[in-house]
């Protein structure tokens, strides 16, 4: 039974007004951070900017945070409880280890960006950071998604070409 607040919404239609409700949501947050207050001085130092919305900022990308990581783990339960524990195959395709695959793959992209991450300090708001963990965990993320949005793009190329490649 759908919620009655669907009106019998297919999966897609709820997902593009989620979708759209966020995306104006964020670009309302972010320009009011840049457009109202953002030359504000830092009190405890004018030559820094304090802008009026930074915590603003802060709390949308904390609760943006919260709903992926509350999404995800929703979303692994909710396969696991359809799937059950045991091995799945889906139009002849191994769901399972496929599933198994992309988590191994992701976890190990984490730690070698973490391990081959940078170190070197970083001059923020004119002194040097050096904590090399959050250096590195920085690095981690950064790189991490790149290599993984050349992957995607990579995915989308081969899926648009390989029809006209004759397989």
């Amino acid at each position: 039974m759908k919620p009655a607040f669907t009106h019998n919404w297919s999966t897609e239609r709820i997902s593009q007004r989620v979708f759209y409700v966020l995306i104006g949501v964020i670009v309302l947050v972010f320009g009011l951070f840049y457009l109202v207050g953002f030359d504000l001085p830092f009190i405890e130092d004018p030559a820094f900017k304090a802008p009026f919305f930074t915590g603003a900022v802060l709390v949308l990308m904390y609760l943006l945070l919260l709903g992926a990581l509350c999404t995800a783990a929703w979303a692994v339960y909710t396969t696991l409880k359809k799937r059950g524990k045991g091995g799945r195959m889906d139009n002849n395709i191994p769901v399972k280890k496929l599933a198994y695959g992309m988590l191994f793959i992701t976890l190990g992209l984490l730690v070698f960006t973490f391990l081959f991450g940078s170190t070197g300090a970083m001059l923020i708001n004119g002194k040097d950071y050096t904590d090399a963990f959050w250096l590195r965990v920085a690095d981690m993320f950064i790189n991490t998604t790149a290599v993984l949005m050349v992957i995607a793009i990579g995915a989308a190329i081969f899926g648009a070409t390989r029809y006209y490649l004759g397989r």
